[in-house]
């Protein structure tokens, strides 16, 4: 089998959603990671300039990102000035956030805090939120959270929230437990939610991680076998009709967080390996990453040492054909997005927030944070 990032967490999963068993607190932990000291511990030749500098990249605009118990986090790209948007109450939990075009609405993949006593799992909701928080002085409370979808078992997820063009659909991956003693077993599905009261629908099955084009006609998404747990990338219309492959399964060992460029002829992803097929499977177990990062926990027994693997930024014509590596930085939990005029790609990574050009060239650190799962770069 290809050795992937997925391993540890769906396992982790399986324990505790295995039928008839109430989850150790140990399965799940959350996770903020901070790198220690001011170096470059990933190795990444990147250039860090303190906000007055920015100027000179010629940046608009802003980011919005996600910080896991810190909260949603903007981040002005002409200014440098940054804002806490929201902040999670304490034993609560988030891992991503989207904002809808019209900027009116924010969806979040948001885990309330237990009731007293219990651990916080990381089995995240979405919710909503007003898409004024950045215009409040104190941002947004969670008095403010208003619920999209219900969750009726407390062992599954939902998570990786993203809105169609017209704001009219709310696109999202959904992890369901194994059913009793149906011999259901558990599952992964992308799904379709029609706004405001709509019916839900399931687009795609053994898929996660959607990511839309720029005119919403195409649907890029992780797809996974769920005989061995290696994943590979998948495009297709927005509505999961005509499905296809888009990179050659056997040329990495795992891909994840997919997006467009901004012109749409492009998909950028994240990839471990060099591009000339999957390294043989390991005899430890390989770590964990795509859901680790999406519901931003991980396996308490995962060793940290093999809690994420190095991974590269990677881009394919939609189209199709070879890919072509972008950067060799060497960093872990990638997720990204790009500017609306395509001038430059910004990402977020366990070193920080970076940007760089559409080509990879140039990668420049805008801030240390760490512990990040997603971010959106939002127009002026």
């Amino acid at each position: 089998m290809k050795p992937t990032r997925l391993i540890h967490l769906l396992a982790g999963l399986l324990l505790a959603a295995c039928s008839g068993s109430t989850p150790e607190p140990t399965v799940f932990i959350p996770i903020i990671g901070t790198p220690s000291g001011t170096g470059n511990a990933t190795g990444i030749p990147a250039t860090e300039l303190p906000p007055a500098e920015w100027a000179g990249l010629g940046l608009s605009g802003r980011l919005q990102y996600t910080l896991g118990k810190l909260g949603v986090v903007s981040l002005d790209l002409a200014t440098g000035a940054r804002r806490t948007l929201f902040t999670p109450p304490a034993d609560a939990w988030l891992t991503s956030a989207s904002t809808s075009p019209d900027g009116a609405r924010l969806a979040l993949a948001y885990a309330p805090p237990p009731p007293a006593g219990e651990a916080q799992l990381g089995y995240t909701g979405l919710y909503e939120l007003p898409g004024d928080c950045a215009q409040r002085a104190n941002g947004c409370t969670p008095a403010d959270l208003t619920s999209l979808v219900v969750r009726t078992d407390p062992h599954e997820a939902y998570f990786s929230p993203v809105w169609s063009l017209d704001g009219q659909f709310l696109y999202f991956a959904h992890f369901t437990p194994s059913q009793g003693d149906s011999n259901t077993p558990f599952k992964y599905t992308l799904e379709r939610l029609a706004l405001p009261d709509g019916p839900r629908e399931v687009l795609v099955e053994n898929a996660i991680w959607p990511a839309l084009s720029p005119d919403g006609r195409q649907i890029v998404f992780v797809w996974f076998d769920p005989e061995d747990y290696s994943n590979d990338l998948h495009i297709a219309n927005a509505d999961g009709t005509d499905e296809r492959v888009l990179v050659d399964p056997t040329l990495f060992e795992a891909v994840d967080a997919p997006f467009f460029s901004a012109d749409g002829q492009s998909v950028i992803f994240s990839a471990v390996g060099n591009g000339a097929g999957a390294a043989p499977t390991p005899t430890a177990p390989p770590a964990a990453a795509w859901l680790d990062r999406l519901l931003g926990v991980g396996t308490a027994w995962a060793a940290p040492e093999l809690h994420n693997v190095p991974s590269d930024w990677w881009r394919v014509p939609v189209a199709g054909g070879a890919p072509e590596r972008l950067t060799q930085i060497f960093d872990t939990g990638l997720y990204g997005d790009s500017a609306p005029d395509g001038s430059f790609l910004a990402f977020i990574s366990a070193s920080g927030v970076y940007v760089m050009k559409p080509d990879g060239a140039d990668v420049t650190r805008l801030a240390r944070e760490s512990g990040g799962s997603t971010v959106e770069w939002l127009a002026p």
